[in-house]
């Protein structure tokens, strides 16, 4: 399945340089990818080509992001590079391309399947695209996991997650377990009753020691991080998302329960790099990653389940297996079987 993933010049997610995957690895790929690695598993599970075209459709996402905080767009221009023109993608090549934001034409008569993610689940291009896809595009994927679970018919909009590569994950980040539990910034943003775009500050630190306390296990945590909204500065904080999965990967808890944006994402992280994972009941990801003994009601019901699954040997191990076989099936196995299905539905449409 030969993929290429395509994004805007003000897109800050993912690599700030275009790269042909025979021309990088999974190590080499954080040289030039400075946020958060929400799509560093799909690039190597994928063995995808990654395209930077100039920016051209502006959403939500990227007012959000980019337009309203001034020069935030030069910072970009200034630290982007290889970037391609539409027209100088080879696109006749792949089987798959994966625009992010619906940012590239669909060209007709196009034999490859056009998929498409919206960056951000709040963004009105998502909620559109759940009922109609952009014009040309023959499948949407939606993070949210808020739509059909299998496809239909082409186009149509289809549950996709974030995926993750157990074994690419775990090669890259053995990461010998400390008994400490990484706290989500938001878990700990809640409990300072602080809304997520106020800047981190001393009465977040007090924060953790409390919950510290509470809890009885050491925590770690990165919310001085994220001070600047999307993580973005001058210069780049190149290589932060492999030193973020480094550490993470050497807690042996993870808790992200509480007023926590989107479908969980995070949590899906920790559990690929093998931490046990106190989640919410309420997030997608979470009801199909953690153990029935891992989800929370709420954060009042969180410090009582992590001691009761820190007390058991025999839990931690069941919740490790439960982990395990749930990632490989909703976000390896199934995944690639849609993206697979929809490759062979348009060859059979095209004759």
């Amino acid at each position: 399945m030969k993929t290429a993933l395509v994004k805007q010049a003000y897109d800050v997610f993912g690599p700030w340089s275009g790269v042909l995957w025979k021309d990088t690895s999974p190590t080499k790929l954080f040289e030039i990818w400075p946020g958060k690695a929400v799509y560093w598993e799909l690039t190597c599970m994928l063995q995808a080509d990654w395209y930077i075209i100039p920016q051209a459709v502006e959403t939500d996402y990227t007012r959000d992001s980019v337009a309203m905080h001034p020069g935030r767009a030069d910072l970009i221009t200034k630290y982007t590079s290889n970037i391609t023109l539409p027209a100088n993608i080879p696109l006749n090549q792949y089987d798959l391309v994966i625009s992010f934001d619906a940012a590239l034409p669909v060209p007709a008569n196009a034999s490859a399947v056009f998929a498409y993610f919206a960056q951000e689940h709040w963004d009105r291009l998502y909620q559109q695209s759940l009922n109609r896809l952009v014009y040309g595009y023959d499948l949407f994927l939606a993070h949210m996991m808020d739509s059909r679970s299998s496809i239909q018919a082409l186009p149509q909009a289809v549950s996709f997650p974030y995926t993750h590569d157990l074994t690419v994950a775990r090669s890259m980040f053995p990461g010998e377990k400390q008994n400490q539990v990484w706290v989500d910034w938001r878990t700990l943003m809640t409990l300072s009753m602080k809304n997520f775009a106020d800047p981190w500050s001393p009465e977040e630190e007090k924060t953790v020691a409390r919950l510290q306390e509470t809890i009885g296990v050491p925590i770690a945590q990165r919310g001085m991080h994220h001070s600047q909204s999307y993580g973005v500065c001058d210069p780049p904080a190149w290589g932060d998302a492999q030193i973020y999965l480094s550490s993470l990967a050497s807690c042996k808890y993870y808790v992200g329960v509480g007023q926590i944006a989107g479908a969980g994402q995070g949590l899906a992280e920790a559990a690929a790099l093998g931490c046990i994972c106190v989640g919410q009941q309420d997030k997608a990801y979470h009801r199909l990653v953690c153990h029935p003994s891992c989800l929370c009601e709420d954060l009042v019901e969180m410090p009582s389940r992590l001691k009761k699954i820190a007390a058991s040997d025999t839990l931690q191990r069941e919740a490790l297996a439960w982990q395990d076989s749930s990632l490989r099936e909703h976000f390896e196995r199934k995944p690639l079987e849609i993206l697979q299905q929809a490759i062979r539905l348009k060859a059979n449409r095209r004759g």
